[in-house]
């Protein structure tokens, strides 16, 4: 196989059909796998040394260095990726971790799944071996494997992600989160879905997707969506709503902003909870549903965006530093944020 198309497939920019022939490259022999893991090392070596914002490292030369030696090795504990605090956004194309890792599972028949968990107020964008992108928002776990099967595609996700997903009509793609299961062939859409909440929610851009809703019989429903609607699961009524939105504000997260449209405001403080891993207490049950419409960019801090809601509605808050908490009252004669620092 020609060195350009792992190439391209790599960086995601292989076309449809090009892309079909190489899995049908693979599929022919052992041996063709091996040729491929092994380029996919390079290539991972090749990202690791090519930080965001230096130099990048020659591929050729790193070509070069696998012809003469093989001794770099990707050190990890397990396959688990904490992304640490980078500054803006962590535009990540997470690499394999060595190729024994790989040849094991071809060996035993059994698929290598790797997990980034993302920090508060970061987020991340994956390639997947597919060529389908991910971003990930603030406090998302996601585990996928390093190379999808013959027949589908399974990723799971404990938190919010957009998923750009390549056509494959052989291998639907599967996004399993705790509460319900999104499939689709090639599109795109949002899942919001945090194992510590009962929220679920999931907004088609374009394409088709399904989502299947296990019942308490045991039984399954299949809801199938048309693009520019929402899927959500209405903690008030016990049912599932679908109706239309405005996409783009819908996955403005990725953009680095936050957008809340006429939700009440205990619903955004359990987003907020979500985003920036801070207990939110509310003392009166008066506030909660009060109807919130806003935007913020990431990089606020919580106390930013309490602040600029607080000036329209009445109520006061302290923040404690230390346990990272933030309680919020009924506005007393005081109107002013006390934090403990």
């Amino acid at each position: 196989m020609d060195r350009e198309i792992f190439i391209r497939h790599f960086a995601g920019t292989l076309s449809p059909r090009e892309e079909n022939a190489l899995w049908k490259w693979l599929d022919a022999s052992s041996e063709h796998r091996n040729e491929y893991l092994e380029w996919r090392r390079t290539w991972d070596m090749y990202l690791l040394h090519t930080p965001a914002g230096e130099p990048s490292v020659s591929f050729d030369r790193l070509l070069d260095r696998r012809g003469r030696k093989d001794t770099d090795t990707v050190r990890t504990s397990a396959p688990v990726v904490w992304l640490r605090r980078m500054g803006g956004v962590a535009a990540i194309f997470l690499a394999a971790f060595g190729l024994a890792w790989y040849l094991y599972a071809l060996r035993e028949q059994t698929p290598v799944l790797h997990t980034i968990e993302v920090p508060s107020g970061q987020r991340v964008k994956l390639t997947l071996a597919d060529g389908s992108t991910v971003w990930l928002n603030a406090q998302t776990r996601f585990t996928y494997p390093a190379l999808f099967g013959k027949h589908d595609r399974r990723v799971t996700l404990d938190g919010e992600g957009l998923f750009e997903i390549t056509r494959d009509a052989r291998r639907p793609f599967t996004v399993q989160t705790g509460r319900y299961d999104v499939t689709a062939l090639g599109t795109t859409f949002d899942v919001y879905a945090y194992s510590n909440s009962d929220a679920f929610e999931t907004v088609l851009v374009d394409g088709i997707v399904e989502v299947d809703v296990p019942g308490t019989d045991g039984s399954t429903k299949r809801y199938r969506m048309q693009p520019g609607y929402k899927l959500l699961y209405d903690e008030a009524l016990q049912k599932i709503r679908t109706f239309r939105v405005h996409t783009p504000d819908c996955i403005s997260w990725t953009n680095g902003i936050y957008y809340f449209n006429d939700i009440t405001f205990a619903e955004m403080a359990k987003r907020l909870e979500h985003y920036y891993k801070t207990q939110i207490i509310i003392n009166d049950s008066s506030i909660m549903n009060y109807r919130c419409t806003g935007k913020f960019r990431q990089h606020e801090s919580i106390t930013d965006i309490m602040d600029v809601v607080k000036s329209d509605m009445p109520f006061s808050y302290s923040y404690d530093r230390d346990l990272n908490k933030l309680t919020v009252r009924k506005r007393g004669k005081r109107n002013m944020r006390e934090i403990n620092n």
